[in-house]
């Protein structure tokens, strides 16, 4: 194993605004800085391995995508691409898929929190066992056992990295990446639960708040 520094970040409310808003120049700026200085970088969002290659303004950036909130993971350099679900969650996903109110991901749903108590009446009716996780009010649907921490671990294993985590983040789904990580960072619009933990709280919110970040972390390991 190789070790490395690793900047593992969020997308939507982090990176970015979230919705369709894209990389600001000077966020993308602030993870060339660390990657120039020999940083390995992972992305780790809910969003689906297929959105992210339609998004130019990720190309080049990240060393591995942990896509679907951990439950795929995806190497650009390489394409490789590794679903941590059975056969049978993806069989399952594809049943929950004709409910009118889903979002469909490559290998999961999401949808909104209004709508928890049928998906969780489906869940019970099909007889699976599944963890609702809230993205600041999109819920998404994993198999138990499945986070961002999880996501992260295994693709360091395939890049052969290990070493000291910087996280970044902002809402519930991302707890435990944030539990997994050697310095825990927010913005500032993060949620309450995620402040208590943090070592930095920014004082900015989404790309402003990144940067942020970023200028501390090259601080303290100059």
């Amino acid at each position: 194993m190789r070790w490395s520094r690793i900047l593992v970040a969020d997308l939507d409310g982090t990176l970015t605004r979230g919705g369709e808003d894209l990389l600001k120049p000077k966020v993308r700026k602030a993870l060339t800085s660390l990657k120039d200085r020999g940083w390995t970088l992972i992305l780790a969002t809910g969003r689906d391995r297929r959105y992210l290659m339609g998004r130019a303004d990720l190309k080049g950036l990240f060393d591995a995508w942990v896509a679907e909130a951990g439950l795929t993971v995806y190497l650009p350099k390489t394409g490789e691409c590794r679903c941590l679900a059975s056969d049978a969650w993806r069989l399952m996903v594809k049943r929950l898929k004709a409910l009118p109110f889903v979002e469909e991901k490559e290998n999961t749903i999401t949808f909104r929190s209004e709508y928890v108590d049928t998906v969780k009446a489906e869940l019970m009716r099909l007889g699976i066992k599944a963890t609702l996780r809230d993205n600041k009010g999109m819920m998404i649907l994993l198999p138990q056992g499945i986070d961002k921490a999880v996501g992260v671990r295994e693709a360091l294993r395939l890049l052969g990295i290990e070493g000291f985590i910087a996280a970044v983040g902002d809402s519930e789904v991302d707890l435990e990446l944030l539990e997994l990580a050697d310095f825990r960072a927010v913005v500032a619009d993060a949620d309450p639960i995620l402040k208590e933990m943090a070592d930095y709280v920014a004082s900015r919110e989404d790309g402003e708040g990144f940067v942020e970040v970023v200028e501390s972390l090259l601080s303290r390991t100059a």
